[in-house]
């Protein structure tokens, strides 16, 4: 075992939230507390929330709790089109700094595109804030490459605050951003933070073959339930994943004769056999805190055996005629 991950951890706060909010399973300051201390005791970097996740409940919670001197990221996620432009962006901005006080906003992300504004008038806004002490770094999330590239350019023209951070979905399964996205922010170095290790779930090990996904009792809660889940989440992940788990045979035989949990190799994986560099992240998050506990301790664990990394890398290969975009829009 590592002392610590190659690559930081931050916790991703989706799961926090006030009851009946969607994907919320931690809901009260106790909880959180609980959360932020084991975190920050095991070595964890920040803690990252958004202006969606727990219908904006999620910020309220963070800001009530001691997060032991780890920053906090935050997301403005367009509810509706228009909500980057100027002044409705000022006001959710203004809304999630007031939110998460006292603790300060460190990277401020765009959760995902408002193609309904133009970057140039978003990006112009973005500065504004930043020069008024709002956040201390700007980033973009679920993004394709060319929008990168364009507001990036837009923003080093302008002499406005350039975008240093990138948050996109990536796992051993989900690798398409290796190929187009991960050149285009290397070119601007920009830093990588990856979300979803386990894939939403699919690698944690709990779905064994595609009539689990239809099974109510087994996705309840989960980012597949069709009832509680985001519509979103149920195009993008449940009609692409239910169609690749028979290609997991051979992979979870290896796994179960290791003795290596799914989770465990995702997340092994993601820190030695990625194709991540020194200055990106990986967010982990958890619905309960034995998860919590596992996912940091899986973190700090050793490269894979090499006959797993071959059978993860066969099995990736399937993800790419059911899964071949990496952003939320």
């Amino acid at each position: 075992m590592s002392d610590s991950p190659i690559f930081p951890l931050i916790f991703g706060t989706s799961a926090l939230g006030k009851e009946g909010t969607t994907f919320s399973h931690f809901h009260t300051l106790e909880e959180v507390q609980a959360i932020a201390d084991l975190f920050a005791s095991r070595g964890g970097s920040a803690f990252d929330t958004s202006n969606a996740y727990g219908n904006g409940t999620s910020q309220e919670y963070l800001a009530k709790v001691d997060l032991k001197g780890l920053p906090v990221d935050t997301k403005i996620a367009p509810h509706f089109p228009g909500a980057h432009a100027p002044e409705a962006l000022r006001k959710a901005v203004q809304d999630a700094a007031n939110a998460l006080a006292p603790h300060k906003i460190r990277i401020l992300y765009l959760h995902y595109p408002d193609r309904s504004v133009p970057y140039e008038d978003t990006l112009r806004e973005i500065d504004a804030l930043h020069k008024e002490g709002y956040f201390e770094q700007f980033g973009l999330s679920n993004y394709y490459s060319w929008e990168v590239a364009e507001m990036y350019t837009i923003s080093k023209l302008k002499g406005w605050v350039l975008p240093t951070v990138y948050q996109g979905r990536y796992n051993a399964m989900e690798r398409i951003t290796e190929e187009e996205l991960f050149p285009c922010l290397r070119r601007f170095g920009i830093a990588f933070y990856a979300y979803s290790p386990l894939a939403g779930g699919l690698l944690s090990g709990k779905w064994n073959k595609p009539e689990d996904m239809d099974n109510i009792n087994m996705v309840a809660g989960t980012r597949f339930d069709t009832i509680t889940g985001n519509t979103v989440f149920q195009k993008l992940l449940y009609n692409s994943y239910k169609n690749v788990i028979p290609s997991f045979a051979a992979l979870t035989q290896a796994l179960d004769a290791a003795k290596i949990p799914p989770a465990e190799a995702a997340l092994r994986w993601i820190q030695h056999h990625s194709a991540l560099k020194p200055g990106d992240a990986v967010i982990i998050g958890a619905s309960k805190m034995v998860q919590i506990e596992n996912n940091l301790k899986y973190s700090a664990l050793g490269p894979l055996p090499e006959n797993i990394v071959q059978l993860i890398d066969k099995a990736s290969q399937s993800f790419k005629q059911y899964v071949t975009g990496y952003c939320l829009r």
